[in-house]
C-alpha cells in the first residue's frame, strides 16, 4: 500500500527550515510489510497548491497519506482552511479540548489568547487527534480510498501523536513490522577502503540485500537493506556478521548507536572516571558525555583552556614549553591531559589542542590542525590530525576522534 506525505510551509520551500518531519515519517512507516513510501512532498502556504497535492494524491488511490503544518494561529496557517475548501465543509469547535486547554493554560498562569479557539477546531468530516504535547488539534479524515492524517508541524507534537495516536489505532492492528534494514557504523576509514574491502560480499549477496555507504565528515555508515520480504532476520544478521570480521577494528556500534554512548557505557561498566582538557573544540566532548544519560558516574569535570594562560594556570603547563613547541604541539597535548587527570584525580583525560579557524596565530601551522591525546594511568594514546578548514566541522570530527580514540583504547 502507497503512503503519500504533504509538508506545508513557506520556510520549507525556502530552505530557511529543514523539513525532519517527513524523514521522520517516513522513517517509521519504512519498518512495516506492505507500506510503501510514494511521494513526499513539500510545498508553501498557499491554499491552490495544497487542495492541488492533495487532490493528486488522493486520485493516485494513495492509502495513507499525512500532512505536516500550517495549524497554528497565525495568518499564514492555512492548512484547516484549504481542507474546508477541498471538502466543501465547515470547522467544528472541539468542546473537551477547548475546555482542557483552558485549564491547561490556567493552571500554567498564562493568559489565553484570541486565537485559542481556532486550535481546538477541526473540520466538519474530520475526526480530532489529540495533541498533548501543544495547543492545535490533528484530524484523521476518511475520504474514498485514502486515510488522511493532518498534523502541527511542531515536530515533537507531530511525533507524540504519530506515536501514541496514529500507529497503535491505524498501522500497528494492520501491518507487520519487518525488521527490513540494519546500519553498521565505521570511523577512522575511507568509503572508498570501505567498499574496496567489502566488494566481494556485496556482489556475492546482492539478489537479497542492497548496501549503501552514507559518508559523514565523521565516519560512514553502512546499511545493509532486505531486497524483499522473504530474507529472514537470521539471515540479515548472518550477513552483517560476514561484513563486521572484515572491518572490525572501524566499527563502534549499530543502528541508533552513538560514539558518546558506546564509550560512557564502557566507562561506567568498568568503574572508571575521565576528566576533559579542551582548547580548539570549547567544552564540545565534556558535552557529548554528558549528553548521555547516567554520565555523572563517570564524568568528572572539565577545563576549556582556550588560552595559554589557562593552560599554563590551570592545567600546569609550562609557559616555556609552550613558547618552544606552541600550544597546538604534541607536547603541550600531553601536559594537558596530564593536567586535567592531575586535576580532578580521574582514572581517563581527553585533551585537545587544535586550529579551527578562519586564521592561524601560529607560524608554519596549518589551518585544520588538531593534536589529541588521551591519557589512562598506564597508557597514552597521541594523533595528529589535519580536520578539514571549517570552524564547526573541525570541532565536530575533533572531539568525536577523541572519543573514538577512547574507545580503542578501552577496548586494548
Amino acid at each position: 500500500m502507497k503512503v503519500g506525505i504533504i509538508s506545508i510551509g513557506d520556510e520549507l520551500v525556502n530552505g530557511f527550515t529543514i523539513d525532519t518531519n517527513s524523514s521522520w515519517i517516513s522513517n517509521q512507516i519504512f519498518r512495516y510489510e506492505k507500506l510503501e513510501i510514494s511521494e513526499k512532498i513539500a510545498i508553501g502556504d498557499s491554499e491552490d497548491v495544497i487542495t492541488r497535492k492533495l487532490d493528486n494524491l488522493i486520485k493516485k488511490e494513495i492509502a495513507f497519506i499525512f500532512i505536516t503544518g500550517g495549524l497554528g494561529p497565525t495568518h499564514d496557517d492555512i492548512t484547516k482552511s484549504a481542507l474546508c475548501n477541498y471538502f466543501n465543509c465547515s470547522s467544528r469547535l472541539v468542546e473537551n479540548h477547548y475546555k482542557d486547554l483552558k485549564k491547561r493554560l490556567q493552571n500554567k498562569g498564562l493568559k489565553i489568547g484570541k486565537h485559542l479557539r481556532s486550535q481546538c477546531e477541526i473540520i466538519d468530516s474530520s475526526e480530532p487527534i489529540i495533541n498533548s504535547k501543544g495547543t492545535a488539534l490533528g484530524m484523521f479524515i476518511n475520504y474514498k480510498k485514502s486515510k488522511i492524517f493532518v498534523f502541527p508541524g511542531v515536530p515533537i507534537e507531530m511525533k507524540t501523536m504519530f506515536l501514541n495516536e496514529v500507529l497503535p489505532k491505524f498501522i500497528d492492528p494492520f501491518f507487520k513490522k519487518k525488521n527490513k534494514f540494519l546500519t553498521i557504523l565505521t570511523t577512522g576509514i575511507y568509503e572508498s577502503k570501505l567498499y574496496e574491502i567489502l566488494l566481494s560480499d556485496i556482489q556475492s549477496n546482492e539478489k537479497e540485500f542492497k548496501v549503501a555507504f552514507l559518508p559523514s565528515y565523521s565516519g560512514v555508515k553502512i546499511r545493509i537493506l532486505k531486497k524483499n520480504y522473504l530474507v529472514s532476520d537470521n539471515k540479515l544478521n548472518l550477513f552483517k556478521n560476514d561484513i563486521v570480521k572484515k572491518i572490525k577494528k572501524y566499527v563502534y556500534g549499530y543502528d541508533n548507536d552513538t560514539i558518546q554512548n558506546i564509550v560512557v557505557n564502557n566507562l561506567i561498566r568498568n568503574n572508571l572516571t575521565i576528566a576533559t582538557a579542551e582548547s580548539c573544540t570549547g567544552g564540545l566532548v565534556s558535552k557529548m558525555i554528558t549528553d548521555v544519560p547516567g554520565s555523572s558516574k563517570c564524568f568528572l569535570g572539565g577545563v576549556i583552556a582556550y588560552s595559554n594562560l589557562i593552560k599554563n594556570s590551570v592545567l600546569e603547563v609550562p609557559n616555556t614549553l609552550i613558547e618552544k613547541c606552541g600550544p597546538v604541539s604534541k607536547e603541550v597535548v600531553v601536559k594537558m591531559a596530564e593536567g586535567a587527570m592531575r586535576k580532578f584525580n580521574s582514572d581517563i583525560s581527553i585533551a585537545i589542542t587544535g586550529i579551527s579557524g578562519p586564521g592561524n596565530l601560529e607560524e608554519n601551522k596549518i589551518t585544520g590542525l588538531v593534536w589529541i591525546a588521551v591519557k589512562t594511568k598506564t597508557n597514552i594514546s597521541v594523533r595528529e590530525f589535519n580536520i578539514f578548514k571549517n570552524r564547526d566541522i573541525h570541532r565536530e570530527v575533533s572531539a568525536k576522534t577523541s572519543l573514538n580514540m577512547l574507545r580503542l583504547l578501552l577496548d586494548k
